[in-house]
């Protein structure tokens, strides 16, 4: 006896079109909630290089037992010594990434500094990066 089923496999059209509008709506939802996630991981590490490089000009101050000082710019920093002066490093801050701070900090040969507030923002958060007088660097 013959059978007038047909065995074919596969998907219609109609499925096709659901599963890819359910990934279009999940995609369109998903997008503000990385693209935020990625500009905070970017003041992240923007902050967090900057509060590594402070230490590391407190480290040079201590080693060479000269003094150094970070001027800080709108969208970049410079590692200074003072004394003959020469530019150690300097570091530009990510497309979107500003600081506000004082004209520089500085770090004398003894391991002490002059305290100073540092202000890491994008368009959306700020973070803090402290430098204390007595050399120690911390960020939030």
């Amino acid at each position: 006896m013959k059978s007038n089923r047909h065995d074919e496999s596969g998907f219609t059209l109609l499925e096709l079109m659901a599963v890819v509008g359910i990934f279009g709506l999940l995609l369109a939802i998903s997008v503000p909630g990385i693209t935020g996630a990625a500009r905070n991981a970017k003041l992240k590490g923007a902050s967090e290089a900057m509060a590594s490089d402070l230490r590391y000009a407190r480290s040079l101050a201590t080693a060479q037992r000269r003094t150094f000082a970070v001027a800080f710019h709108a969208n970049s920093y410079s590692v200074v010594r003072l004394s003959q002066p020469i530019t150690v490093l300097t570091r530009q801050l990510p497309p979107g990434i500003t600081c506000s701070a004082p004209d520089s900090a500085k770090f004398f040969a003894w391991g002490l500094t002059e305290a100073a507030t540092i202000t890491v923002t994008n368009s959306h958060r700020s973070k803090t990066v402290q430098l204390l007088a007595t050399g120690s660097v911390s960020h939030d």
